[in-house]
């Protein structure tokens, strides 16, 4: 069994929990495949599981209060730690195993804020981003402008022409999705979108290139 990808890696669960049962340590698993602690936890909490914490290891501070910290008084993983003496990792460990919800990073992020232990950054000192301009997995490019995000070729488009009409696409005449020059874009209604529909687009797109042709030939 291949579970989904977690961090942009597909982790082996059969493999984690086959070794977790011979007795090696998350970490070691973890080193194993290819992943975090933390990832290998959640698989093997997610799968059921029984978690073998060796004796050395027991802590007199209850799960249930754990919980109780987390949920009812708000407080984060990392307050919690420093609140009991276990590490933050130890705490999310605990709630996962207690089939807790935990936080979002945006809702961690908001709790740290209010709490006053770290500002909400925008852009490139934003603990997520990503670069003002980068490439998603579907080939567009994506920008990061002020904080707002647009995908470049329907930003440079609306930028010539204004607002694209509700339920308008916008079409890579060449076929690449990082080509967005303005030339090479082409506005059309999402149902006309498809290879029998597309013709006129190409039609103007083609006279243009043959007009550019000739003056370049009557130049030489």
């Amino acid at each position: 069994m291949i579970n989904k990808p977690t961090r942009g890696n597909q982790c082996n669960v059969t493999e984690a929990i086959r070794l977790y049962k011979l007795g090696y340590s998350m970490n070691a698993i973890g080193k194993i495949l290819g992943h975090s602690h933390g990832v290998i936890a959640y698989h093997i909490y997610k799968n059921n599981i029984p978690i073998h914490i060796p004796r050395q290891q027991r802590s007199p501070i209850s799960t249930d209060y754990i919980v109780k910290l987390y949920t009812k008084d708000k407080l984060s993983t990392c307050i919690i730690a420093e609140k009991t003496g276990l590490t933050a990792q130890g705490i999310y460990n605990r709630l996962l195993r207690a089939k807790v919800k935990t936080r979002t990073f945006k809702e961690a992020l908001q709790l740290a804020s209010q709490m006053g232990r770290k500002k909400q950054q925008m852009g490139e000192k934003n603990a997520r981003w990503k670069g003002g301009k980068y490439t998603n997995k579907n080939g567009y490019i994506e920008l990061n402008i002020n904080g707002k995000h647009f995908t470049e070729h329907r930003y440079i488009w609306e930028k010539h022409n204004g607002k694209i009409p509700k339920g308008w696409i916008i079409h890579h005449l060449n076929g690449n999705r990082s080509d967005n020059r303005i030339e090479n874009l082409a506005t059309m209604p999402r149902k006309r979108h498809s290879p029998t529909k597309i013709i006129e687009p190409y039609r103007e797109r083609i006279l243009q290139l043959e007009k550019i042709i000739h003056k370049l030939t009557k130049e030489e």
